[in-house]
């Protein structure tokens, strides 16, 4: 197929509050269709799966070698000229996907923009602009999921087109690994503040209430394996201060729980937007470090 659409690779790793488990992309599994979602609960991944939408079911990753289609999509039908695939890097040393799509054609254009994918993702994004005609547009968004690296892919024939393919696939929901499932914000009405806003790290540590921050305990038997090292989460944190959901981003696998376990006692001071309070999205980080 010519055109790409829209490569949206996710790779997560555990369900619930169950101590997250280490995977690579060669361990991803393709996943399931479940009454019209798509499924993958390796990956804690679910999204329904629009009405109209065509599943084809064979084809190689449209980002090349190293990366594993968990799901390719027609959003108009066989003849569609664009794409929707879910993708997984399936090796540690694959190239970024910026590079491929440059030596595939494609050269960077527009600004730069920022979206969490299902509330636990947080992924930087590019626009890209196709150097042949016909002309072509596209939006790579890439991130990090316990520690491999996910993207996003968007083509169109135009950017308006880009804009409505990505709304569909925001709506993918990702299983956090401490807290409950929430659904997606809805768009803000024009005028009204919003809902959550994204907050630096340094940010949330300024609110963050110092009597509250548990300090984790440190597995023993990562220790006396000698394991250290940072464990980053993206965190959802209410109106009151408390912390809602946790998603890990990268770290040890035999660290996180410990980290999940501490870090979602911690409480904040409300943020305030304008005077009032707002639901903030932040990334935490805790250092374990052997003494």
């Amino acid at each position: 197929m010519r055109s790409l659409a829209l490569i949206f690779a996710l790779v997560l790793t555990s369900v619930g509050t169950c101590l997250p488990q280490s995977t690579s992309a060669t361990d991803c599994q393709q996943g399931s269709i479940e009454n019209d979602a798509y499924v993958n609960h390796a990956l804690g991944i679910t999204w329904e799966i629009p009405k109209g939408w065509q599943v084809q079911k064979e084809g190689a990753s449209q980002l090349g070698e190293g990366y594993l289609p968990l799901l390719r999509l027609l959003p108009n039908g066989a003849q569609s000229v664009e794409l929707v695939e879910f993708d997984c890097s399936s090796e540690g040393n694959t190239a970024s996907p910026n590079s491929s799509l440059e030596r595939q054609g494609w050269e960077p254009s527009g600004h730069a923009r920022y979206y969490t994918l299902g509330g636990g993702i947080p992924t930087h994004g590019t626009d890209f602009e196709s150097k042949n005609d016909p002309r072509q547009y596209l939006a790579l968004l890439a991130g990090q999921r316990h520690g491999v690296d996910v993207s996003v892919l968007c083509v169109a024939d135009s950017a308006p087109r880009i804009e409505e393919l990505l709304k569909v696939v925001l709506r993918i929901r990702v299983q956090p690994d401490w807290g409950t499932p929430e659904e997606p914000f809805s768009a803000t009405a024009p005028g009204s503040p919003p809902r959550q806003v994204r907050v630096s790290q340094g940010v949330s540590q300024s609110v963050l209430l110092q009597a509250t921050k548990v300090q984790p305990m440190y597995p023993e038997a990562a220790r006396k394996a000698h394991i250290q090292g940072l464990v980053v989460m993206n965190a959802h944190i209410t109106t009151e201060g408390r912390i809602r959901n946790l998603f890990v981003v990268s770290g040890p696998p035999s660290l996180t729980q410990a980290a999940i376990d501490a870090v979602s006692q911690w409480r904040y001071k409300p943020y305030l937007l304008n005077g009032s309070p707002v639901e903030i999205e932040t990334q935490i980080t805790v250092n374990f470090t052997l003494r």
